[in-house]
């Protein structure tokens, strides 16, 4: 996927099995939906022509209606049929050196939908109905610890484990006699430092993702554009020392949700995260200081 993964455990016994497992479980899902690869599930799928059916896995099949129905519910904020935007801007596989025209930001902008992809879950096959690629760089990382998780979950020799790829993760609730997990969210103005800790402890479940502008950023024209796309314009967000990280009941969700609320306005943001009961934090720019903002649940936590 493009980044690393760590994985911590405590065993009285030898893990190293273990550790070769959960190495195949992850391989499998960046074979399925890593852009990178060029006969991956999700490359095939977007080298396909329209209206052609192609058969994919139920873990495919179950990200990608996750994905849908979170577009529908972020009114398009958060929409995985991105990629030929992502591409174009130089956020994907291909290399990019010159701005999109207007004509194609106009064009790839009109293909872009909740609807532009069609699913058939009996025979567990999807087609595109529109000119779109699909991206899962907002969502496979979080499914990946989770099918690892799940597979940790029933090694009894295990105490407690910890997964993380690239900055996302999922932990058990305690790490070793009753000694909570820390999990650390940099200030995106001085990456350096760490401005808030989560405890497992204070959480039922714990899967971290964060979202931030600062992360993945390209310079066209002297101007610092971030890997965050509006899905109507199909142009970049200006690049900001800002970040969401989520807490969630597992961490596809959790990933996909930071996406989310990243690319919202912050105030709307803040509006779904309390409406839909999420454990949300915002960390923003205040006079070259970071300004943290909870949402409501997670201000409860905090009590």
């Amino acid at each position: 996927m493009g980044t690393s993964y760590s994985l911590a455990v405590y065993s009285d016994e030898d893990t190293q099995n273990t550790f070769s497992k959960v190495s195949n479980i992850l391989e499998n899902v960046n074979q399925e939906m890593s852009t990178y690869i060029v006969n991956s599930s999700i490359s095939q799928i977007n080298q396909a022509e329209i209206d052609k059916w192609i058969t994919v896995s139920r873990d495919f099949l179950d990200v990608l209606t996750y994905a849908i129905d979170l577009c529908y519910q972020s009114n398009g904020v958060y929409d995985v049929s991105i990629g030929k935007l992502v591409n174009i801007w130089g956020f994907g596989p291909d290399t990019v050196d010159n701005k999109p025209t207007e004509d194609e930001l106009n064009y790839l902008s009109s293909q872009v939908g909740c609807d532009s992809i069609i699913l058939d879950d009996n025979n567990l096959s999807i087609k595109k109905v529109r000119d779109v690629s699909l991206d899962f760089s907002s969502i496979a990382k979080g499914f990946a610890i989770d099918k690892a998780y799940d597979f940790l979950v029933t090694q009894k020799q295990l105490k407690s484990f910890f997964i993380e790829i690239g900055g996302e993760i999922r932990a058990t609730t305690f790490k070793y006699k009753k000694q909570p997990w820390k999990a650390g969210i940099i200030d995106p103005l001085e990456q350096q430092k760490i401005v808030y800790a989560f405890s497992s402890s204070d959480f039922n479940s714990f899967a971290l993702a964060t979202s931030g502008d600062y992360r993945n950023v390209r310079v066209f024209e002297n101007q610092k554009l971030s890997h965050t796309i509006d899905t109507i314009s199909g142009v970049p967000s200006n690049y900001s020392q800002k970040s969401v990280s989520v807490i969630a009941e597992n961490a596809m969700m959790a990933d996909a949700l930071a996406t989310a609320l990243n690319a919202m306005q912050l105030d709307e943001a803040i509006e779904y995260s309390n409406r839909n009961r999420l454990y949300v934090l915002f960390i923003t720019e205040e006079e070259n200081s970071p300004k943290l903002l909870f949402s409501d649940e997670l201000q409860r936590v905090k009590m």
